[in-house]
């Protein structure tokens, strides 16, 4: 028994250090997230843009809690995205950590419920790494927190948990669910649905357009990924040759993820999956990286601060956490001497180098960069000319003003002792709510139809622990085209819409039909648009269309009424010809005109 639950911790356990890399991943693609939203923040998430708030809640209903909700103003919108972004910088670097974590979570949650219309795969799983993230200790290392808890410093690397173990069995929930779910015959026996998601023109990539001139490659390919997938848990947790088998399925996950990326324009979510596989990462890793970085120079070095200036030492204490520098022994200057004499003269903080040299102020700040393993290329920056004169200043500043500092750092940077093993209570309700997870990922597939309880349905909804993995599942679609929006002035001139210029629309088809589509999300977004269970969001596509075309014109330049086209094609088995369908998705009066209004639903078209 003991040995079962010793292997049973060392599989499903995670390294300390591996939970800080894997902190810094996630708050680094949360960032990201923002940043790439924040392209489209006026279309995407204000009253102006494609979705305002008084069709979502009230003409579909279809809304959940978001203080997003609250204002349709732009502005507000990205006061929310920066204080979210404030978060995420505060997650990226520890400090903290566990309540800028839930927050983080609960203004992803906000976000994403404002506009449900561009939801992507990597939003879905964005999410469920940060609710996971939440139970565990993931500023225990590399951190702010960390370097002001001696307690959290003295705990062993290996960590084991109810909420390790949930969040590894989540992490290959979406490559074992995403293997049973891809049922098609195109995926096995056939072997053909790499080609045709490489002949989906709308979104694949000039690699990927390369690619998908060897039939026989994209056949090996498409076995591979689906065998990949469906048997990515038995390697990551088999308990014999664990090492090299976790290994082993980490680089071919994460070379999978790259060859997406590399080959379809699918957004952001191969790097949100790849940031899910680092929680993978063995300790092993750690020690050697960290055995090699041990060299004398690094090892040898000493930092002294003022004593009486506990912000002094809270900053060395920060610097030798993030720097990677744990041995450095960080010691006041008053217990010796002639190092207390430097410092007095110099007025700094005093750094010996392995060789004994004595360094101070900037170049002190320059010394210790060089010594890190990680930021040495940053050291040889800070040691430069202009950086030495400008470092000075900066030191002169923060050393002038060392008492204000002090007392915002007792404040703002405490010393703290906290334990980082849950309760009892904490793990049962970890496992309940990972048993959930597993039961919902079941109901998933085709040959399950079974509810959940109604109580459990509450708990994933309020949660938002809802997933289904059918990315490419059961088939990748085949429906492939693009849209051509006329426009028309009131004195019958015609526009093209999209391309934002006067003139008939050119109706050829572009020789890159990605480029049709601004970014990922308006790609998402787009696609839904000619079938008939979204067609509710049509006539506001069309009003946002005219009112960004209107806005920049004077009034003998205003279109008065747009219809909107769909080029529809049918990719073909076998490099085929394709034949396009002109469909009719919606024609209407811009707002304000005097030209009627009509919509026309469109014929229907195959999935995409």
């Amino acid at each position: 028994m003991t040995f079962k639950l010793s292997t049973i911790r060392e599989i499903f356990g995670i390294d300390l250090r591996t939970l800080a890399l894997f902190r810094i991943a996630l708050a680094t693609m949360v960032i990201v997230d923002l940043i790439l939203r924040s392209r489209d923040l006026t279309a995407h998430y204000s009253d102006r843009g494609i979705l305002p708030r008084a069709a979502l809640i009230g003409e579909f209903g279809q809304w959940l809690p978001s203080i997003h909700l609250l204002s349709g103003s732009a502005r507000v919108q990205g006061a929310l995205f920066v204080l979210a972004g404030m978060f995420a910088l505060s997650l990226l670097v520890g400090y903290r950590t566990w309540l800028v974590t839930i927050v983080s979570w609960a203004l992803l949650l906000s976000l994403q419920a404002r506009n449900p219309v561009i939801y992507h795969g990597a939003d879905l799983l964005l999410r469920l790494l940060l609710f996971w993230a939440m139970f565990l200790p993931l500023g225990a290392r590399f951190s702010i927190d960390a370097a002001l808890d001696r307690r959290v410093q003295e705990q062993p690397n290996n960590y084991f948990s109810m909420a390790t173990l949930a969040l590894l069995v989540q992490c290959m929930s979406v490559y074992l669910f995403g293997a049973l779910l891809k049922t098609g015959s195109v995926w096995i026996p056939d072997g053909t649905a790499i080609y045709f998601a490489l002949h989906l023109d709308y979104l694949v990539t000039p690699f990927g357009d390369w690619l998908g001139q060897f039939p026989r490659v994209l056949q090996g390919l498409t076995y591979f990924v689906w065998g990949l997938e469906l048997s990515a848990p038995l390697l990551m947790f088999s308990p014999v040759f664990r090492l090299p088998l976790r290994l082993l399925a980490m680089a071919l996950l994460i070379a999978m993820h790259l060859g997406f990326f590399l080959f379809l324009r699918i957004g952001p979510f191969p790097f949100v999956s790849i940031t899910s596989l680092l929680a993978f990462t063995p300790g092993w890793v750690w020690d050697r990286l960290e055995s090699r970085a041990r060299t004398a120079e690094r090892r040898g070095i000493v930092i002294y601060y003022d004593e009486p200036c506990e912000f002094c030492r809270k900053v060395c204490l920060i610097l030798r956490t993030f720097l990677l520098l744990p041995e450095t022994p960080i010691r006041p200057a008053q217990d010796d001497p002639a190092i207390y004499r430097e410092m007095q003269a110099h007025n700094s903080w005093v750094v010996v180098d392995h060789d004994g040299s004595r360094h101070v102020r900037w170049g002190a700040v320059a010394l210790v960069f060089k010594r890190s393993w990680i930021f040495w290329p940053l050291g040889l920056v800070l040691d430069g000319p202009f950086m030495r004169k400008l470092g000075d200043r900066i030191y002169e500043t923060v050393a002038r003003n060392r008492g204000k500092l002090a007392e915002w750092s007792a404040v703002a940077l405490p010393y703290r002792e906290r334990s980082i093993q849950p309760s009892w209570v904490a793990n049962l309700v970890v496992a309940g709510l990972m048993v959930l997870v597993i039961l919902i990922n079941l109901r998933t597939l085709p040959w399950l139809h079974d509810r959940l309880p109604r109580f459990a349905q509450g708990i994933e909804t309020t949660l938002r622990l809802d997933q289904q993995w059918n990315t490419f599942a059961p088939a990748p679609s085949r429906a492939d085209g693009w849209f051509v929006v006329r426009g028309e002035t009131a004195n019958g001139l015609p526009v093209d819409v999209l391309h934002d210029r006067t003139g008939e629309p050119d109706w050829i088809r572009p020789e890159h039909l990605a480029s049709e589509y601004a970014t990922y999300r308006w790609r998402r977004y787009l696609v839904r648009l000619p079938f008939e269970q979204d067609a509710k969001y049509r006539p506001y596509y069309a009003q946002y269309l005219c009112r960004t075309w209107n806005e920049k014109r004077p009034r003998d330049q205003q279109i008065a009424r747009l219809t909107i086209y769909f080029n529809y094609e049918l990719v073909p088995a076998d490099y085929m010809p394709r034949d396009t369908r002109r469909m009719l998705v919606y024609a209407s009066a811009c707002p304000g005109s005097e030209a009627g209004k009509e919509s026309t639903p469109n014929a229907g078209a195959e999935g995409f």
